[in-house]
């Protein structure tokens, strides 16, 4: 049994999507590398999802893919923008990323023009002795180092600071890497910069990270995919210039295109990723077969109301794995089997229904909200009559009110949580049997 999923480490620009395509999304990497091998003007292309989706995975596996299984000719660099915030310019971090990658011979010999460049108008990176305090040589050594170092020194700072107040400087600098950035790919090979994990670093980095990305790489055949959430970049740009700003009109300076993940499984449009992901996970945690069904059924139900990231499956398996009493799942009442798993669910996406449910003090129409339920759902002569969605309904009714709207039908919800039909402890019971113990600590 695992308490967390267990997480592949991607070998980069070495393997693909290959067998590891759970989610299938190998034909959007290679609609992307397509659209990226094809087009000579510089092209900013943002893979754009909500923390949690699968984004970082997916471009991983896709700087591989792209000449792996996708033919691409173009060289691919994979940057960690929040790794590299302790940078104070990102332009330092993004070169010594390039140069790392780029094939030995000429095109290597010509960056060295480019990091001249970098070593003489780089802002000084003045948060490197920090990063090197709290986190070891090992955390920081590496490509972005051999810049850095020289952008570091007394003397490069002082000139850099006279440099970047003169405005013909800072042109001179621009057209002086740019030439330098043209010489490594005037064989008509593209060069491609993922930069992921844009959205979480440090407000004034990320958008310098635009401001870098625009002006000194704007080159035919240099592109970049941005792996972010364009809303919470947006949220950063609001953050910087103030809540009057059009963030969205000021991000399309930056972003030519965007890309969302698609939700769904291969060309399976009623498959859903979350779903496909929770099944395949469950069963590697050891999770047992009658608690995946409930969940899994609760789940695709959950999908008709409420948003679930790639990450929220995750927690939710965890929270399952530490549920006491897990090999009885099978064995209890069925209406405890949906309390149980309702309240796990409730506990990763609406901690707050989860506290008054606790309490008794949930509504029912929170509970219709929650799992997209819709008044035909609940109908029995109704074509989308959904019996799932009315059993689920029913006995959280009558735990919560003592009634249900078919009064012929409470002896039946109340079989499902007692032979008895008593009803009166039922909160206490879950509280004291599965949700009293453990409290996860979970970092945002």
């Amino acid at each position: 049994m695992r308490l967390h999923p267990l997480q592949n480490d991607v070998a980069l620009y070495e393997e693909g999507f290959g067998e590891s395509d759970l989610l299938e999304r190998r034909a959007a990497g290679q609609r992307m590398s397509e659209l990226l091998e094809r087009v000579e003007d510089p092209i900013v292309l943002a893979v754009d999802g909500p923390w949690g989706s699968g984004k970082s995975y997916f471009l991983k596996r896709w700087v591989g893919a792209h000449t792996v299984e996708n033919g691409g000719t173009a060289t691919t660099v994979y940057f960690d923008a929040f790794a590299n915030d302790y940078l104070d310019d990102p332009l330092i971090g993004l070169t010594g990323a390039i140069g790392d990658r780029l094939p030995a011979g000429q095109p290597r010999r010509s960056w060295k023009k480019a990091k001249k460049v970098v070593a003489t108008v780089a802002r000084p990176a003045l948060r490197i002795a920090a990063a090197f305090a709290t986190a070891g040589v090992t955390e920081v050594a590496g490509p972005v180092i051999d810049a850095a170092v020289e952008a570091a020194g007394k003397e490069a700072q002082d000139a850099a600071e006279a440099f970047w107040k003169r405005e013909d400087g800072r042109r001179a600098a621009m057209l002086q890497f740019r030439a330098a950035l043209s010489e490594i790919n005037k064989d008509g090979k593209p060069l491609i910069i993922v930069v992921d994990e844009l959205d979480r670093c440090r407000p004034d980095y990320a958008l310098s990270v635009l401001e870098v990305i625009k002006h000194f790489f704007a080159v035919d055949r240099v592109h970049f995919v941005l792996g972010v959430n364009l809303e919470a970049l947006e949220q950063i740009v609001r953050v910087r210039y103030g809540t009057g700003i059009n963030a969205g009109d000021y991000l399309k300076r930056f972003v030519s295109l965007s890309l969302s993940l698609p939700q769904h499984v291969g060309d399976d449009l009623s498959a859903h990723a979350s779903i496909r992901y929770f099944r395949a996970t469950a069963k590697e945690m050891g999770i047992e077969p009658k608690m995946l069904e409930v969940a899994g059924d609760l789940l695709s139900m959950t999908l008709k109301g409420t948003q679930i990231s790639l990450r929220d499956i995750e927690k939710v398996l965890t929270r399952l794995v530490l549920l006491p009493q897990r090999k009885e799942f099978h064995r209890i009442y069925s209406g405890y089997q949906t309390l149980i798993i309702s309240l796990v669910l409730w506990q990763v996406l609406k901690p707050d229904l989860f506290r008054r449910a606790m309490k008794r003090a949930l509504t029912v129409a929170e509970i219709e909200e929650f799992f997209g339920m819709t008044e035909d759902m609940l109908k029995r002569e109704s074509e989308t009559y959904n019996h799932d969605a009315y059993f689920l309904r029913g006995v959280w009714q009558l735990v919560l009110t003592g009634a249900v709207d078919v009064e012929e039908d409470k002896a039946h919800f109340a079989k499902t949580l007692d032979n008895f039909g008593r009803i009166g402890r039922v909160m206490e019971t879950l509280e004291r049997n599965y949700f009293g113990l453990f409290e996860i600590s979970e970092p945002d």
